[in-house]
């Protein structure tokens, strides 16, 4: 039984229709995402010297502290590892006169659903503790406000200075901002906007390590800033004052680095940070290849009589020869010209 031209051009390109089909899934479900990452490089490349940056010298003359007198860092449960204790003190001996609050899982879910109970259900459904462990301090900063910091940070001097800015957090490496330590006024607008685009950075970025670090981790934190349309109103913590990087007499902070929840895909992650130059390089050779298998590939199909898939949609079946011929320059039509001469075979196609 014979097919109809429509039926036939179908079972012929069935293969990238299932590809386009992918793609426009892929694009609706990252399409934002992906821009949003994309001007946040842009941004902290071209505008990085812009940043507000809140060292003790830049405390308003005068000013009256906004954010309250509360410690907060979180945990699993009461019970602090004992690897941490002695940091957790010396942030509580630092700070005197400070309310301190160990928030644990139990605590955390019972916030959400008293007074955010709209997030509750994304809250549960995080597949990674340490995904609910970041949104935790999001809204714990955005209830009460206050200093937060992780198990894993000591501190070497009182973070007091801090309060008289509205929201700030460290500046980290290669770029964009941490949040392992942030101070923040209660109902500050850069936390309420923290809150309000965890929902639609929910996605699965391929690996723990990314998925983590996009969808609720710092580089989430640093893409939102980067779109912040209140920039001035952000301040930095500078990197001798973080102590995490510039390990100085100016430290305020010391870190023991205790990255609990980094997985394997972590350790390759930052061997490709630290070779950059190879694995661009790498990826160049990578796409270099596919792109000769491909055209090779077509040349041979075309060569043997068989009609190439490896053409854009719009092309014309060339009846005699078994050919395909395209009103479309596409790039292996340029390259290899096989198409040209598969057609004159027949000298029956008007499209050459």
């Amino acid at each position: 039984r014979k097919m109809t031209p429509i039926r036939e051009q179908l079972t012929r390109r069935w293969k990238w229709l299932v590809l386009a089909l992918l793609v426009t899934i892929f694009l609706v479900v990252y399409l934002q995402c992906g821009l949003a990452i994309l001007y946040n490089y842009y941004w902290w490349i071209r505008f990085y010297d812009t940043v507000q940056y809140a060292a003790p010298v830049t405390v308003p003359e005068g000013a009256e502290p906004v954010v309250p007198k509360i410690l907060h860092q979180t945990w699993k449960n009461k019970e602090v590892p004992d690897k941490w204790k002695a940091a957790q003190q010396s942030c509580i001996d630092k700070h005197p006169g400070y309310e301190y609050r160990l928030w644990t899982d139990e605590d955390a879910e019972k916030l959400i659903a008293e007074k955010f109970p709209w997030f509750l259900e994304t809250y549960k459904a995080y597949p990674h503790n340490i995904q609910r462990a970041d949104v935790l301090r999001y809204f714990v900063l955005y209830e009460y406000g206050g200093i937060y910091l992780d198990l894993d940070v000591e501190c070497v001097k009182s973070l007091d200075y801090l309060r008289y800015f509205n929201f700030t957090a460290p500046k980290t490496y290669p770029i964009g901002v941490s949040n392992d330590v942030m101070i923040a006024r209660p109902k500050d607008d850069f936390s309420l906007r923290l809150i309000k685009n965890l929902g639609s950075w929910r996605k699965w970025f391929f690996v723990k390590y990314a998925t983590v670090m996009f969808s609720t981790g710092p580089m989430f934190v640093t893409i939102q800033f980067s779109l912040y349309d209140k920039k001035e109103q952000f301040t930095v913590l500078p990197a001798d004052v973080y102590g995490k990087y510039e390990v100085t007499s100016h430290a305020y902070l010391k870190h023991l680095h205790g990255s609990s929840w980094h997985g394997n895909d972590a350790k390759y992650v930052f061997w490709l940070e630290h070779h950059g130059i190879f694995t661009a390089c790498m990826g160049v050779v990578l796409l270099a290849t596919a792109v000769t298998a491909l055209l090779v590939h077509r040349h041979w199909r075309m060569a043997a009589g068989q009609p190439s898939y490896l053409l854009v949609p719009g092309q014309a079946a060339c009846g005699q020869a078994g050919m395909v011929s395209s009103s479309w320059h596409t790039l292996a039509a340029m390259l290899g010209g096989a198409q040209q001469r598969a057609c004159m075979q027949c000298k029956k196609c008007d499209v050459v």
